[in-house]
């Protein structure tokens, strides 16, 4: 399934540290209920996405996860999203914990959702998030979204935090994670629709100094920010 290694010490969407019997829960699921199943591709999936009977069984089934211990943080939680999510998610472990066959179509609907060609049989991450971002940039080489400051605001703030991705690879745009901000269905419905430009010369030269400058800092710099919301003002983006 995968071209090349994980790319990265740790992948965007890893949270804690598995436990020895999340594997047989994890299995269970996948084997019992596909919708269910869905939140094995990236740790976190909207409850609107799988449905009430999926949300239910990944809830419920935390009552018996841990039955005899007297410790254990529940492996699946609710949050005020109206999300699930893993509290512990490793991908390449999650990943090899059922049929291959079921995770390509998994990962074959999870990018169908979010409207990017990610092919499963090609990947070169263990993170979809990281490899949804790689196929965008080849798609679409050296562009952002297209959106303005002064529009839609829902427009500007996804922009600007995907931009922060496609241009940087550092993730946490209003300390929100990519696991719960790609949940969303407004940024599914967004993410359909949207179109792209390509940066400028001078975008462009600019870009390249701030990766060369800051490119070892993991999180995302002020400068950094500063660039990515700067190519959403239409004043900065036509001035002589």
């Amino acid at each position: 399934m995968y071209r090349g290694e994980y790319v990265g010490e740790r992948s965007w969407t890893t949270r804690g540290a598995m436990d020895i019997g999340d594997k047989a829960v994890i299995q269970a699921i996948a084997d019992r209920n596909k919708r269910a199943a869905r939140i094995f591709v990236t740790g976190e999936i909207h409850e609107s996405y799988i449905g009430e009977e999926a949300t239910r069984l990944l809830i419920s089934i935390n009552d018996t996860l841990y039955e005899g211990k007297a410790q254990g943080e529940p492996l699946f939680v609710e949050t005020k999203a109206d999300t699930i999510r893993m509290t512990r998610f490793d991908p390449r472990a999650v990943w090899s914990c059922f049929n291959p066959d079921i995770l390509v179509d998994l990962i074959k609907a999870e990018a169908a959702r979010l409207s990017v060609p990610v092919d499963p049989w090609t990947m070169d991450n263990f993170d979809f998030y990281q490899e949804m971002i790689h196929v965008l940039r080849e798609k679409n080489t050296d562009a952002v979204p297209i959106a303005w400051k002064d529009g839609e605001l829902d427009d500007y703030h996804n922009a600007v935090y995907l931009s922060s991705l496609l241009l940087f690879d550092k993730p946490g745009y209003l300390a929100t994670p990519v696991s719960e901000y790609f949940a969303s269905p407004s940024v599914a419905a967004w993410m359909d629709r949207v179109d792209y430009r390509p940066l400028t010369a001078e975008e462009y030269g600019e870009w390249l100094i701030l990766k060369e400058e800051y490119g070892r800092i993991k999180g995302l710099t002020n400068h950094e920010m500063h660039f990515v919301v700067d190519l959403y003002d239409r004043r900065s983006l036509y001035e002589e």
